[in-house]
């Protein structure tokens, strides 16, 4: 089955004993408009390979890969700084409705998503891994590295200065 980056798929069509397998293509149209949502340059290549397994009544996992090559801007120069990302992909998914607003998750448990409405959201999350993945702050190659200085512990700055100024009357 062809995945595009707005696909939900039903909990129910995950099978207790067979797989469910999955390939991740974009269109052009579809690469740019999540670089339009992520504010880049552009995304000129994304595709991948999962599988949705059924864990239980209630619990999925999705495995694979997925690759992109994206296009940022860089920070310093804005220059544009290209990409290339190889995801592997390890999520689980929950049926988590119900009356309760909150449900109280084990902080040490394995990350779960929510599903909603019995519906696992395998674009929005394909399109939260890329998010994940890329860089926070690109940066051009070309671009020499920033020169930290780091004062002295005796440097007491302007105000220390003045203080001992006034220790000394």
């Amino acid at each position: 089955m062809l995945v595009m980056l707005d696909l939900s798929i039903d909990f129910d069509r995950v099978e207790a004993t067979k797989p469910l397998h999955l390939s991740v293509q974009a269109d052009a149209e579809a690469r740019q408009a999540l670089a339009d949502r992520f504010e880049w340059v552009g995304i000129s290549h994304l595709d991948g390979k999962l599988v949705l397994t059924r864990l239980s009544n209630e619990a999925c996992h999705m495995t694979g890969r997925i690759k992109a090559d994206i296009v940022m801007t860089c920070v310093i120069s804005d220059a544009e700084v290209k990409q290339s990302l190889d995801i592997k992909v390890n999520e689980r998914f929950a049926v988590m409705d119900g009356d309760d607003d909150e449900t109280v998750i084990d902080p040490m448990s394995v990350q779960t998503e929510p599903m909603i409405n019995r519906s696992i959201p395998v674009g929005e999350t394909v399109a939260q891994l890329i998010l994940l993945e890329a860089p926070d702050w690109p940066r051009a190659d070309d671009i020499p590295p920033v020169d930290i200085v780091v004062k002295p512990e005796n440097d007491l700055g302007p105000f220390g200065k003045l203080a001992d100024l006034k220790k000394t009357r």
